[in-house]
């Protein structure tokens, strides 16, 4: 493994990227997830060659990465908005790839692509498994983000093995019964997709009837198979303050006021929370989040 300017790395044969296909594969042919879901989440573009003639191998990242704290005002309270550790990181994307590119030499090429990054961060031995279906890399619990990266370069480390799930999670069962719509199952080892928060609040349908209030606790996502994790108790003190939008705005968002009609301020703090690609169910989730807190 690679510790490099804060993040860790693993380089793989492009070879083994048949098997991380076939494993895919296998999945939606068992409708694990359903159709709808597969279509959401195990959508990758395979043909790396069409980016990059030649590829040798592939480098998966795991970028360390606290929760962000937004703060939002609204009728003389102040409410907290966390967002999990996978949505926010544009720039050390950047940062990463430049890093990448002066290790890799001017004679090759880099380019990022759309792989089963949690997939190939396990096999590779960059990452295991949870029970929660969750990667975590040693010395970043479950705070990190994965990418992917194709080079023609090739490189001799490629250390393959089968998937693996932490030894901890045998006797441990906390993220289980921390899961308010008990997504984590007894009798697989996929979760039931359908059910987990993160996936409804995500997307721009109405919240189904049985999900609680309560149950929110975050801005976007969902982190209550995270938080009460063991492997991540030395994480979760990681906490950045972010933005903080004032009434006027707040009062704005709940409204759903067009993106267009904001001020460039808004748009601004928005953006430095990644809520501008998930602007279209803000209103929505700021709203419950704020129910929420005021019924804890």
């Amino acid at each position: 493994m690679w510790n490099i300017n804060g993040f860790k790395a693993r380089s793989v044969s492009i070879q083994r990227l048949a098997e991380v296909k076939e494993d895919i594969e296998k999945l939606k042919r068992q409708g694990l997830p359903d159709k709808h879901l597969a279509e959401v989440y195990l959508q990758f573009d395979y043909d790396v060659t069409a980016s990059l003639p030649g590829v040798q191998s592939l480098l998966i990242i795991a970028i360390p990465q606290p929760m962000t704290r937004a703060t939002f005002s609204w009728r003389n309270k102040v409410y907290t908005g966390d967002i999990p550790p996978t949505y926010i990181g544009k720039t050390d994307d950047a940062r990463v790839k430049d890093t990448l590119t002066t290790i890799i030499g001017p004679d090759f090429k880099l380019v990022r692509v759309s792989l089963p990054v949690k997939t190939l961060a396990v096999k590779s031995g960059l990452a295991q498994y949870g029970k929660n279906n969750i990667t975590y890399v040693p010395g970043f619990g479950s705070y990190h983000r994965l990418v992917a990266f194709a080079t023609d370069r090739s490189w001799q480390e490629d250390s393959w093995s089968e998937s693996k799930m932490m030894k901890i999670c045998e006797t441990c069962n906390k993220c289980r019964e921390n899961c308010p719509t008990h997504c984590i199952p007894t009798d697989r080892f996929l979760l039931h997709v359908e059910n987990c928060l993160t996936w409804h609040n995500e997307r721009e349908d109405d919240l189904v009837s049985w999900i609680k209030p309560e149950w929110h606790h975050m801005l976007i996502g969902c982190m209550r198979c995270q938080l009460v994790c063991p492997v991540n108790r030395d994480q979760l003190n990681r906490i950045v303050p972010g933005v903080a939008f004032s009434e006027e705005e707040t009062a704005r968002l709940l409204q759903k006021s067009p993106w267009d009609t904001l001020s460039d301020e808004t748009r601004r703090k928005l953006t430095e929370i990644a809520m501008d690609d998930s602007y279209e169910v803000l209103a929505r989730n700021l709203e419950v989040l704020i129910k929420a807190q005021d019924l804890r």
